[in-house]
């Protein structure tokens, strides 16, 4: 049984909430709070597995809350905010400071059963359910010795060639938007190469990511368009509900073929078109997330001679797609946050040492 703490100052909001959760046998509502004091005075005699957590509220909201929370009693949290898509900001630093996700309130439908109604509440709970929640010091700590590194000059080991390419492609899941933030920030501005990256996020929260992204690296960072010529200084991210590849005169191309594992777009289908165009001089990154999505695209990059990359279980939200990749031995690397913004930077395609 998932035992779930609501934390929602609307009284009205609360019992709908509570109604939508328990109509899941699997769930059970423990407890609600009206405010984040609340909230945390409730946290150690009902022992949740999940938090909802509103964002506006009196007392103590819910962004406070959330830092706290993750600094002192670690618990998987969800952000479930009517102001989630209209305050992206305030959403994006919640999942910085530890939240699991963020989705919108689900509004009632008449002559819609309640299961149907909170469909993807029920699913985000059960998802983030199964996490383990870090505490926020030990996500600080990479970020902090990450961000001594912002603003410095090109440490490529040597001059590239005027002639050399190469394509740099990252796969994310839960978890991943705040550790996107702190990868991106650290690359330096004359970093020679495209960057493609398949994050997979609620349909409607990819404009507030992109400009959320844009605030803190020096890139120009952009949903891809079919048949767009690739640049260096770009970073190009899937669109909602399309798989983002590479065609072989090496345009960005999408595609609206079925789900593959239940995702679209898909780790796999990005990470396996790279691998198929540019071979050796392909380096693919696999971050924090739930399920398999990415293992077999890495697995096409390495076979390819390329350098790929999972993120280290410590500082993963949630180690599933990083393991499955590892488990394969799709993986040549196994990285902190700060040591991948390293071998991005360190990363010469023109060596053939990966394999």
């Amino acid at each position: 049984m998932i035992r779930v703490l609501i934390t929602e100052d609307s009284i009205l909001f609360g019992k709908f909430m509570k109604e939508i959760l328990e109509s899941d046998p699997e769930i059970q509502v423990v407890g609600w709070a009206k405010n984040g004091k609340e909230c945390i005075e409730q946290l150690k005699p009902l022992k949740p597995d999940v938090i909802t957590m509103d964002i506006h509220m009196p007392v103590m909201d819910g962004l406070e809350t959330t830092e706290y929370i993750m600094l002192n009693i670690p618990t998987s949290i969800l952000i479930v905010s009517s102001l989630v898509k209209s305050e992206m900001g305030i959403s994006f630093k919640a999942l910085k400071s530890g939240a699991m996700d963020v989705i919108e309130k689900p509004k009632f439908i008449k002559d819609t059963p309640l299961e149907k109604i909170g469909e993807t509440l029920i699913e985000r709970v059960k998802t983030i359910a199964r996490v383990r929640p870090l505490k926020k010091y030990k996500r600080s700590r990479d970020v902090q010795q990450a961000d001594k590194n912002v603003g410095r000059k090109s440490p490529f080991p040597k001059p590239l060639g005027k002639n050399s390419y190469g394509i740099l492609v990252i796969g994310a899941s839960t978890g991943g938007p705040p550790v996107l933030q702190t990868i991106l920030k650290n690359i330096p501005p004359d970093y020679p190469f495209p960057i493609i990256i398949t994050q997979h996020m609620a349909s409607g929260f990819l404009k507030g990511f992109i400009e959320w992204l844009k605030t803190d690296c020096f890139f120009n960072v952009k949903t891809g368009k079919n048949n767009e010529n690739l640049s260096k200084g770009a970073v190009y991210l899937a669109p909602d509900n399309y798989h983002i590849g590479i065609t072989e005169n090496r345009n960005i191309f999408l595609s609206d073929t079925p789900p593959i594992g239940g995702h679209r777009p898909s780790i796999d289908f990005m990470m396996k078109s790279a691998a198929s165009v540019y071979k050796n001089h392909c380096m693919g990154i696999l971050l924090t997330g739930m399920g398999r999505d990415g293992a077999k695209g890495m697995m096409s990059i390495r076979n390819s001679g390329g350098f790929t990359i999972s993120q280290d279980e410590e500082s993963c939200a949630i180690f599933g797609m990083p393991k499955a990749a590892i488990d394969i031995g799709a993986t040549t690397k196994v990285c902190s946050i700060p040591n991948i913004s390293y071998e991005i930077t360190h990363w010469d395609p023109q060596q053939k040492r990966y394999n």
